[in-house]
């Protein structure tokens, strides 16, 4: 317990930062014709490291649990969930957004992505929303197994993928 993390593992860690890609989410969710997923969802931030995103997601009445396979010293505001994103301690269809920053890029971990994408399927509920707001996403090719793409191709960040 109290394990800080390194300066890569800190993506999201800024209050600012935080604050600025939620909002930067929820722009996207709107362009996409998506509001319907808005009024009082359940979000799920996995490779949550200290909590900053889940923290600001809670500070603006939404309900967010910050997960991460680390035991760190996490504010309880962030709704800190210790676990494996291959084996989530969650229910069937828990969430209605699944927010991934840091936690897809190939180059700081080692993913079997067909496992994970479909662990992340498992956990979200139909016609749910995952956000990956990463510089090295799984292919679309992987994600298109069990997601249809929102975002408009090309698009960077965030790219929102609808559970089929």
């Amino acid at each position: 317990m109290g394990e800080k993390l390194s300066f890569w593992q800190h993506l999201t860690e800024r209050p600012n930062e935080a604050k600025f890609i939620w909002e930067d989410i929820i722009d996207e969710i709107k362009k996409v014709g998506r509001e319907d997923i808005l009024p009082n969802p359940t979000v799920l931030d996995i490779g949550g490291g200290m909590g900053e995103f889940s923290k600001q997601v809670n500070s603006e009445g939404v309900h967010c649990v910050s997960l991460d396979v680390q035991d760190l010293d996490v504010d309880k505001s962030a709704n800190p969930v210790r676990g494996d994103v291959y084996h989530m301690p969650f229910a069937d269809a828990s969430f209605d957004i699944i927010h991934g920053r840091g936690v897809f890029d190939d180059s700081m971990y080692r993913h079997d992505f067909p496992k994970l994408i479909q662990e992340i399927a498992r956990v979200l509920k139909a016609k749910g929303i995952l956000s990956v707001y990463d510089f090295t996403p799984p292919s679309a090719e992987e994600l298109e197994k069990l997601f249809k793409r929102l975002s408009v191709e090309g698009k960077e960040y965030p790219t929102l993928w609808e559970k089929k």
